[in-house]
């Protein structure tokens, strides 16, 4: 192959096809942007992006982008919903450019990687950590005699012959690496969803720690980062922070960790940097209820926090237990009332038709998130992803089989439940999923207290953002 490559970078399309157009709002994807950063920093080869997502493409106008950047290399990004897209994509790239190679990365394929490949048609599939193994594949390409098989986290295959190799050793120093390549994006098109918006700029995610330490029943994270949390410097997220700021003149930030919260002592140093430094930025970031206090939150509060969201899951401690969840009622709604009464907004996120759900169990949820002084709350149907204990115990019982569609797993959709049991059905947990959001949103209490939001623009366009979705919500199909 040539010496240098052109690698065109794929979010593939599905709101606009499958799902609730801007429900997530528009985050732009760290994954490629740390890969596209990472081949920079070690190659001289030409990487573009092709957000397809977010720029809201049909697949006519996909074509004539992949056919314009006559690429030698496609990667493609996966979250599971999107799969169907991604071997649409696969095919249409083949036809196109039948020389490209086209490489699978992201979730799906770092829990299913032969299944990925054939189910796609795609040339290779990372698994797990993405940037190291994409850059050896690079490079092998420009071999005359490439040696797939020594590439660890690569699944290839040769004809109908697919090889899954060894897996790869997770990177020890995550400040060893480049900061995401985010000028290869249009950055104005990206913005936070509305339950996760807290100004009117443009906002971007960062990404401070990967792992997580829990071991919940419908999280896929220990598939990718094998329960190992590793952190980076608090002088090293702040450098990143500031050319956020310097270079794209970014000043929203959304912090993308699984628990941002879960090392007190990091987050009081990133937030003193914040303050010493003078760097005026507003963010939200991920927490638990039993990473909270008084001490931490005021200085969160004064380096620019607006909002922390909360995966409470449930209001019944039993369905808490059966999740793994590691946390009490009393653990969430300490956490709640600490955050509210320092002046940050709290968004929330509930599930319903978790393991061992009943019709009772769900009113507790829908009880408790009442009961929360929260500024809004989502409620998600249980989806039991690939790679986790829920998936497992979702092909048991017979709720996922062959007929399965990938999209049906995408959150906040129109497609039926997937995990239903014998306590509360489909048609049920749909109905509950609609009172929820009716009984939380449209409560004389909530509103009064809302109203106050009139006040500013930024709150009016919260407010009708959030109404959006809730008018979808109670109009989708059962």
């Amino acid at each position: 192959m040539k010496s240098q490559l052109k690698i065109l970078l794929i979010n593939p399309p599905y709101t606009n096809f499958e799902g609730m157009k801007e429900s997530g709002g528009h985050m732009l994807s760290l994954g490629l942007a740390y890969v596209a950063a990472f081949l920079r920093s070690r190659t001289n080869d030409q990487i573009e992006i092709l957000d397809t997502e977010v720029e809201g493409l049909n697949y006519g106008q996909i074509k004539d982008r992949i056919k314009k950047a006559k690429a030698d290399v496609c990667g493609l990004t996966c979250p599971t919903p999107t799969m169907a897209h991604v071997g649409r994509l696969v095919k249409l790239i083949k036809e196109i450019l039948p020389a490209s190679q086209t490489v699978l990365g992201g979730i799906h394929p770092s829990v299913m990687p032969e299944q990925s490949l054939r189910e796609t048609g795609a040339d290779f599939a990372i698994f797990g950590e993405g940037e190291i193994t994409f850059y050896e594949l690079i490079e092998s390409f420009k071999q005359n005699q490439p040696e797939f098989s020594k590439i660890a986290g690569l699944a290839w295959r040769s004809g109908e012959k697919i090889t899954i190799n060894e897996p790869r050793r997770l990177i020890q120093s995550l400040d060893d690496l480049p900061f995401p390549a985010r000028d290869l994006f249009n950055l104005p098109l990206y913005y936070s969803a509305p339950t996760k918006k807290v100004s009117e700029e443009n906002a971007t995610p960062i990404l401070t720690s990967r792992g997580c330490p829990f071991n919940c029943i419908h999280c896929c994270s220990r598939v990718v980062w094998r329960g190992q949390l590793r952190f980076r410097s608090a002088q090293n997220v702040l450098a990143e922070i500031e050319e956020c700021i310097k270079k794209y003149n970014l000043k929203e930030f959304n912090f993308f960790d699984d628990t941002f919260t879960v090392n007190r002592e990091r987050v009081m140093e990133i937030c003193q940097g914040l303050i010493d430094r003078r760097l005026n930025i507003s963010w939200i970031c991920f927490s638990r209820a039993n990473t909270i206090d008084q001490e931490l939150i005021k200085i969160m509060e004064q380096a620019g926090c607006k909002k922390i969201s909360f995966g409470l899951e449930s209001g019944s401690q039993e369905i808490l237990n059966l999740m793994r969840k590691n946390t009490t009622l009393q653990m969430a709604h300490q956490a709640v009332q600490i955050v509210a009464e320092n002046n940050i907004a709290v968004h929330a996120s509930f599930m319903l038709g978790n393991v061992g759900e009943t019709e009772e169990t769900i009113k507790e949820t829908i009880k408790f998130a009442k009961s929360l002084p929260l500024d809004n709350a989502t409620f998600f149907i249980t989806s039991p992803f690939p790679g986790t204990d829920l998936y497992t115990i979702a092909k048991q019982i017979g709720s996922i089989n062959s007929q399965t569609r990938w999209e049906e797993f995408a959150p906040l959709t129109n497609t039926s439940p997937i995990l239903v049991q014998k306590n509360v059905s489909k048609e049920r947990l749909v109905y509950w999923q609609k009172r929820a959001f009716r009984e939380f949103y449209l409560r004389p209490k909530y509103i009064k207290r809302k109203l106050r939001l009139l006040a500013s623009r930024d709150g009016i366009k919260t407010l009708l953002e959030g109404l959006r979705i809730l008018i979808r919500i109670l109009f989708k199909k059962s």
